[in-house]
């Protein structure tokens, strides 16, 4: 379950600054005035080898990183980000749905909502598959029979 960590420094007058944590996620966001999300980072498996963030910003989508491994030891607390592959969406939303008490009313809904629009993006405009190659030819042979027939029927008619 969800606890806040209290005392997180505001940055923005007019935007509050919340950051939750359980053993698996680590949560930051950022809301409006009104209450509208505007930016999270969903930071999963955390303190281990595997851990990620998702992060999603209102008016430009997601991200899906990972810690950037360091090639110097002074560099081992830089914790740069990196982009990442695809996110383990079964495991995380299962963990998710368990973990999901303890955080404010809507926040949990409205994170949740995201990650299956991730995993899951609508997409408006479906890009048209392509014809299989064997298909195109088969479809080309039988156009080019096909005319074959009308031109054969053609030459017996004006032959009778």
């Amino acid at each position: 379950m969800f606890r806040e960590i209290r005392g997180l420094e505001q940055r923005r007058k007019g935007e509050l600054r919340r950051w939750f944590q359980d053993e698996y996620f680590d949560l930051f966001y950022t809301a409006s005035a009104a209450g509208e999300i505007q930016w999270f980072q969903l930071c999963y498996a955390r303190d281990t080898w595997r851990e990620r963030v998702l992060e999603w910003r209102r008016g430009r989508g997601f991200q899906h990183l990972k810690t950037k491994q360091p090639l110097h030891a002074a560099d081992r607390d830089s914790n740069a980000l990196v982009f990442d592959g695809a996110m383990p969406y079964v495991e995380v939303t299962e963990q998710f749905s368990q973990s999901g008490r303890g955080l404010p009313e809507g926040v949990a809904a409205f994170v949740a909502e995201r990650i299956r629009e991730y995993a899951r993006p609508d997409r408006k405009f479906r890009r048209a598959l392509a014809t299989p190659r064997w298909l195109e030819r088969l479809r080309q042979r039988e156009r080019a029979d096909a005319r074959l027939q009308v031109l054969e029927g053609q030459q017996t008619e004006k032959s009778e």
